[in-house]
């Protein structure tokens, strides 16, 4: 009976240790699998990183593509396919949305509030339905981080402030890198940023340009804000009235749509993109990785930034 017992306890043991064997060899494995296919993921972003210039390189010359940016995509993932099966774009211009940047502009080697700009950044709060006891704050406060003098705003702060608060996170005085750092002057809630995050973007430049053959529904709001003498109906002309081929020069668009040119300050229209975010999205055995590049559509230093991931 003790006999029979030990061997049904040693057969139970010899199960259980077989069935852990199994599970660390499955997970051993599994992430040696996963090790590879990260490894091989590595290898081919970076192939396409190296492509990249290509990408550029054809928007560039190719005044047509970069005019119709649904064109280009439907091209360029054309081209792509035959180089990277499993792989895809999609292109994103980051000249129709509203550059935090703009807010200051160059005077005597350093950065200063860019108040003409201010003005047109209230209208996008308007069109955005934020507080207006918040707009002068929240505008001081930007200022403040991206200029380069230590002069606080009226309802803004300077080092000090920054230093002190340990809730903040941002490097003052600087442009921003990224548009989430809107977030670290601490003035809108989450609804309240929620309203106007997507309208807003940080590329490096101190310049606003809009590229109207990007004008849709989506970035409409920042185009009223920039000219607030227009209208929805004069946005729908622009849109309805667009060439194929994009407008070319703003006589073409004003001829083209009939509207007021006094309405639209003419250094602020530009008609291809100065900034485009490639969005990439790659299929290798089953498993999905994307990542993104933010590009300057000018020939040599044009990586703005990556992302190996989003």
């Amino acid at each position: 009976m003790k006999n029979g017992f030990v061997l049904i306890s040693t057969l139970a043991l010899i199960v259980i240790l077989s069935f852990i064997i199994l599970i660390l060899s499955r997970t051993i494995y599994s992430d040696t699998l996963r090790t590879t296919l990260f490894a091989s993921s590595i290898e081919k972003r970076i192939e396409i990183i190296n492509y990249e210039r290509f990408l550029i390189d054809t928007l560039i010359d190719n005044s047509l593509l970069n005019r119709n940016l649904l064109l280009a995509e439907n091209e360029l993932n054309f081209n792509i396919q035959s180089k990277f099966p499993g792989l895809s774009i999609s292109l994103e211009d980051y000249s129709t949305c509203f550059n935090l940047n703009s807010l200051v502009k160059p005077f005597q080697n350093i950065n200063v509030k860019n108040e003409e700009h201010g003005v047109l950044f209230k209208n996008l709060l308007i069109l955005s339905d934020i507080d207006k006891n918040f707009h002068n704050e929240l505008l001081d406060r930007i200022y403040d981080s991206l200029d380069d003098d230590s002069l606080p705003e009226t309802y803004g702060a300077e080092d000090l402030y920054y230093i002190s608060n340990g809730n903040l996170s941002l490097n003052p005085d600087q442009l921003y890198f990224h548009k989430s750092q809107i977030k670290n002057v601490e003035m809108l809630n989450k609804a309240g940023l929620a309203r106007i995050y997507n309208d807003l973007c940080a590329v490096p430049s101190t310049d606003i340009q809009f590229n109207v053959n990007s004008l849709d529904a989506l970035n409409a709001k920042v185009f009223l804000a920039l000219f607030p003498d227009l209208n929805l109906s004069d946005i729908e002309k622009i849109i309805l009235n667009r060439p194929v081929n994009g407008y070319i020069t703003y006589k073409n668009l004003v001829d083209l749509t009939g509207i007021d040119s006094s309405k639209l300050n003419k250094s602020f229209i530009i008609f291809k993109p100065n900034f485009i975010k490639i969005n990439y999205l790659m299929n290798l055995e089953g498993q999905i990785f994307n990542f993104v590049s933010l590009l300057s559509l000018k020939r040599g230093d044009f990586v703005v930034y990556r992302s190996l991931s989003r």
